[in-house]
């Protein structure tokens, strides 16, 4: 480090890091002088341009940002909301598309927008309505395509295991997944092949109830 005679002259000391240098070592880097008078200058110009975007005081900026961030969670969970909303009552049009392989419901359907868990609760709907058959539903979730698999347990007896399903869109879409034979998620990387995906469930369903 630099030595000095006595504290005074470094003058105003910033530290602008701290971490872990080795095992029971830590490492501070820090500015000085006009170094440190620059680098002041230029968080209070930042801290006065965010007051001016929050129409808020300097002293007001850690309040109004809360304020803020708590609105903008608010609208994100209703949002979150709304899109479910939509996904249900898509999923809810789809049910009607049904059809039996083999005497078994199978439904093998796109639904836009959902996550992971809206797609989980869209299965859950689907076993309350029919005691037994054989749901995959896929979407398109972060520019990545998504797939779960949803089985009744007298199908699984019967060697329909949703982790195969599951595996076997995923193959389409460049991806892979798994689970419980009731139920299994699964992505990739290819969601424009999505829907051919889909269309893979039926034929394999149909394979196993040979």
């Amino acid at each position: 480090g630099t030595h000095v005679e006595e504290t005074g002259n470094i003058g105003l000391f910033l530290i602008t890091s701290e971490g872990s240098a080795a095992a029971g070592v830590r490492r501070i880097e820090a500015v000085t002088g006009r170094s440190a008078y620059e680098l002041v200058q230029k968080r209070i110009r930042s801290l006065k341009q965010t007051a001016n975007l929050l129409s808020s005081s300097l002293d007001e900026v850690p309040q109004k940002t809360e304020s803020v961030l708590e609105t903008v969670d608010e609208a994100n969970r209703q949002i979150a909301h709304l899109r479910q909303e939509v996904v249900s009552a898509e999923f809810y049009r789809q049910l009607d598309r049904t059809v039996e392989v083999n005497g078994v419901p199978v439904l093998a359907t796109l639904l836009p927008n959902a996550d992971g868990d809206t797609l989980r609760q869209m299965t859950d709907i689907f076993r309350q309505r029919y005691t037994s058959g054989v749901v995959v539903l896929g979407s398109v979730s972060n520019e990545k395509p998504m797939i779960v698999a949803a089985v009744t347990d007298d199908l699984v007896k019967r060697g329909i295991h949703a982790g195969d399903l599951a595996k076997a869109a995923a193959q389409v879409v460049g991806g892979s997944g798994g689970g419980r034979p009731t139920l299994a998620q699964a992505g990739g990387k290819d969601p424009s092949r999505l829907a051919e995906a889909m269309d893979r469930i039926i034929p394999t369903v149909k394979e196993k109830l040979r």
